[in-house]
């Protein structure tokens, strides 16, 4: 992970030094890789990710969905969520004396998002999340109690609870079309007050890799 996040620093610094050399744009033209878009005071998008991060050395993987307002071009605003998608990855086998369950959850909230150069075909943002989730240990299908038919399938939580979180990051996009984005980066997720049985209440707070698409008016 650590490699990984290097890697990133590495490719966002190149990324900024290059942006920085790019001759000045003619006029308010929105420069991307295939022509130019025009230009708008207050855009929208809509942005799908894909992430990779882990739990306590446990992979992660996550699938995203943000959208909001961009005002002048630099500045966006929204919601963010995101959930965590192999449910098989992470099986705990202790987490009671008598049951083993999966963790399962999310978390979202208010997307801040500065853009630098924005108008140039590669360019930095620096998103920022902070809003709250939830996550559960929920049994697997085969787990019986009390006076339940052994042939019912059937599942349990046996424990869940909420957290606050905040997710600075920062990342590399590139304007594909006038209406279409592609990034990637790097982001650090610190949760706190997370309170279930048997598990440390940092488990979440790790680096995440991600990348993704954005569709709107730019």
């Amino acid at each position: 992970m650590k490699r990984l996040s290097l890697f990133f620093a590495l490719l966002f610094a190149a990324l900024f030094v290059n942006a920085q050399q790019e001759p000045a744009q003619s006029g308010n033209d929105l420069n991307t890789v295939f022509g130019q878009g025009g230009h708008t005071q207050i855009g929208w998008f809509i942005g799908l990710d894909q992430a990779y991060t882990q739990f306590d050395k446990r992979d992660v993987w996550m699938g995203g969905l943000n959208f909001g307002m961009i005002v002048n071009h630099n500045f966006s605003i929204g919601l963010s969520g995101k959930g965590w998608c192999n449910r098989e990855g992470l099986y705990y086998s202790d987490v009671t004396d008598t049951a083993g369950a999966y963790l399962e959850g999310g978390y979202g909230g208010l997307l801040l998002e500065y853009t630098l150069f924005p108008k140039s075909a590669v360019h930095v943002t620096f998103p920022l999340v902070i809003g709250a989730g939830g996550a559960s240990y929920v049994t697997d299908y085969d787990y019986h109690e009390g006076n339940h038919n052994a042939n019912d399938d059937w599942y349990k939580t046996l424990d869940t609870d909420p957290f606050f979180v905040i997710e600075p990051g920062i990342r590399a996009e590139v304007n594909i079309f006038k209406f279409m984005r592609l990034d990637a980066g790097v982001s650090y997720r610190y949760t706190s007050g997370l309170e279930l049985i048997n598990t440390p209440d940092n488990l979440m707070n790790n680096f995440t890799a991600s990348v993704g698409l954005k569709f709107g008016k730019f």
